[in-house]
């Protein structure tokens, strides 16, 4: 049994999810926390103590309902400093048993190498395809045989700034920060199926403080945006 903690850092309240995983990976939610948020505006951290205060109330909530000492967590991140790119990797490859996680990984990295402006940090590459040899629209290239791989790539990136002021405020009550975790992405493997993702679709995750956009083509994120707009504005 494999527990998961997630932290969703808003702008109107902050939610804390405990999750068990069972060895069948099915997910059932065993401890929630929720807590108005203060200190936030449009999903950017503007007061490091009451926001820091707020993160506390949530995780106290889940662990009582839970029984868990939550010491861990992967965290949201929303706001208009998010941005995203699509970048090209290619490698060589060969092998009898053909292509790798390895190679992929390597691949993946080459995308990454793309010019990346001062004070702002990677925080997802995510594959929307592979070419094999020339061979495009391949979704999973491992165990073929191939001399070279290409994958096309979505990139997201975020304030350098941001991130550290977010992860000040979780690790100011004790609880490490394992991931952190674009909202619009966490939403879409939420909610959405398999079948909606192939025929294409947007979701929109509509907060307080911001929309959270994440536009799926063919299976894959083609597109994520974060507008400064929210329930707030209504």
């Amino acid at each position: 049994m494999q527990t998961i903690v997630g932290i969703d850092v808003g702008t109107t309240k902050i939610c804390t999810l405990v999750g068990e995983l069972d060895d069948a990976n099915v997910m059932q939610i065993v401890g929630v926390g929720i807590a108005p948020s203060r200190g936030m505006r449009k999903g950017i951290v503007v007061d490091v103590q009451k926001t820091t205060e707020a993160v506390a109330e949530s995780i106290e909530k889940a662990e009582r309902t839970s029984g868990y000492k939550i010491t861990r967590a992967h965290v949201s991140v929303a706001g208009e400093h998010i941005a995203s790119t699509n970048s090209v990797g290619v490698v060589a490859v060969g092998g009898d048993e053909g292509i790798t996680s390895d190679d992929v990984d390597r691949a993946l990295d080459s995308a990454r190498a793309v010019s990346i402006p001062h004070g702002r940090e990677i925080i997802h590459i995510i594959p929307r395809g592979f070419t094999v040899d020339g061979q495009d629209g391949v979704r999973s290239p491992l165990g073929m045989h191939a001399f070279r791989l290409e994958v096309e790539a979505h990139i997201v990136t975020a304030s350098l700034t941001a991130l550290l002021n977010l992860s000040k405020c979780i690790e100011g009550v004790s609880v490490q920060v394992d991931e952190l975790v674009l909202n619009s992405v966490a939403s879409a493997e939420s909610v959405l199926t398999e079948t909606e993702k192939e025929m294409g679709v947007i979701l929109a995750d509509i907060g307080g403080g911001t929309t959270d956009l994440a536009l799926y083509i063919d299976g894959m994120v083609w597109h994520t945006k974060v507008l400064p707009v929210g329930g707030n504005h209504v």
